[in-house]
């Protein structure tokens, strides 16, 4: 659901309609790039020092009196300095309400740091019209999965003027604001307990990663409630608690299903959202074959860290990349050019790769027609291996396993990539290992035996 169908949002801007109140506007003064050099003074305009500035170009007190225009100050992260906190102060009539205003909808930063536009503002100005403004601005900026990316100006009003914030207004910053950290919530924390209803707790939940539910009041954890979340949206089912998950709900059909069975049947990939036991599993096999987009991107991945967990086995490291990293932070720090540190960094990984006693993960081509449902693409490279006599011993990174090689097969270098051949020179197995180290891609992409 996006926040504007929310109803809390739409009470909002009725409110904000019916009092008569208005938005900002938006400055289009351009900003440009200025060395210093380029433009004599009459050619300068208050963009150029707007840059110069912000990039540490030339100091506050060197800007000409002339260029310190509204516009100036609207492209500046104002709360950030110092010296220009202190000259808002000693020229209150240039920064007035509207100013405050059109600063919310023209700079980002007005809204998303904590010398937000709420810290800098006069208190004799914030009011609900301000505050309906911000939070106006905050949605037009774009909805964002990243909650809590514009959390700060809320906070500089629940310290400074607690008494505006209402109802539909801790609705909306539930589904904007409510981070969580080590379990812990600073904005349901603030959150007057009078506010905490079903509405609320809905929103929470909209697109929230964390296990909400179990912090949620066994009351608001209806059926209906539960089954609004997911007709919402089957992702939704990433904040279920195990209770919620293992709830019953009804089909179409007055039939009784769980609840990640539900998600699971709407949506196939929303089982990467549910940890997964046996009977898990089992259902979304039951409904989703190997070779469907469903198993290979969002099943797969899932189900093989749950196997490492079940037994107990470690995911493997990227030691050679660990190593491209270091060297090329220290080529970066010895002075070298980025493209040449981190080609560096890429000569490490290939140099620390055994391509003798290792082979990709990966396959990159669909598995064929006759085994897809048997043998995942992961799956039916293990079994090629296998029918060539190679032995895997285990996952020597994320790219490459472990393997013992028998004495009539090698690997050999080609022009686009790596072969395994046979003794009699026949290219068997085809693999690539391209891009640098940081965003690298391994993978077979022709396999020349069957089954």
């Amino acid at each position: 659901m996006r926040i504007t169908e929310l109803q809390a949002y739409k009470r909002l801007v009725a409110d904000f309609t019916r009092k008569g109140y208005t938005q900002g506007t938006k400055d289009k003064t351009p900003i440009y790039c200025w060395d210093g050099d380029r433009f004599i003074s009459n050619q300068l305009t208050p963009g150029h020092f707007v840059y110069a500035f912000e990039y540490s170009k030339i100091k506050f007190e060197q800007i000409p009196r002339k260029y310190l225009t509204r516009e100036f100050f609207l492209h500046i992260s104002c709360g950030f300095y110092e010296e220009i906190v202190k000259y808002m102060k000693v020229n209150p009539s240039m920064f007035d309400r509207k100013f405050f205003k059109d600063y919310m909808v023209t700079n980002t930063y007005a809204l998303s740091t904590t010398e937000n536009v709420f810290e800098l503002m006069p208190l004799e100005f914030i009011d609900e019209e301000m505050v309906e403004c911000a939070y106006l601005a905050t949605i037009n900026y774009g909805e964002t999965n990243r909650r809590g990316y514009y959390a700060d100006w809320f906070y500089s009003v629940h310290k400074r003027k607690p008494e505006l914030l209402t109802w539909d207004m801790y609705i909306l910053g539930a589904r904007l604001f409510a981070e969580f950290s080590k379990g812990e919530s600073k904005f349901l924390n603030i959150t007057p307990d009078r506010f905490k209803n079903s509405e609320y707790y809905f929103a929470l939940c909209l697109d929230n990663s964390n296990p909400v539910m179990n912090i949620i009041p066994e009351n608001i954890l209806t059926t209906r409630f539960l089954v609004n979340l997911l007709n919402d949206k089957s992702e939704n089912i990433q904040c279920f608690s195990e209770d919620a998950l293992e709830r019953e709900i009804p089909t179409e059909d007055n039939e009784l299903i769980k609840c990640w069975q539900g998600a699971v049947i709407v949506d196939g990939y929303s089982i990467k959202h549910i940890p997964l036991n046996e009977e898990r599993i089992k259902f979304f096999l039951s409904k989703y074959d190997k070779d469907s987009p469903e198993y290979e991107y969002g099943f797969k991945t899932h189900y093989k860290a749950y196997l490492r967990k079940k037994n107990g086995v470690e995911p493997p490291r990227n030691r050679s990349t660990e190593l491209a990293g270091f060297m090329t932070l220290f080529s970066a720090l010895s002075g070298m050019d980025n493209d040449s540190a981190i080609d560096a960094g890429t000569d490490i990984m290939n140099a620390t790769t055994d391509r003798q006693a290792k082979l990709p993960i990966k396959y990159s081509r669909r598995v064929p027609e006759e085994y897809c449902k048997t043998y995942d693409r992961e799956e039916y490279l293990l079994e090629i291996y296998k029918k060539l006599g190679i032995e895997v011993l285990y996952e020597d990174d994320c790219y490459f396993y472990a393997v013992k090689l028998p004495d009539n097969i090698f690997i050999t270098r080609g022009e686009y990539g790596y072969d395994v051949k046979s003794s009699d020179g026949e290219t068997l197995i085809h693999y690539y290992d391209v891009e640098s180290w940081y965003d690298r891609e391994v993978k077979v992409d022709k396999v020349n035996v069957t089954l």
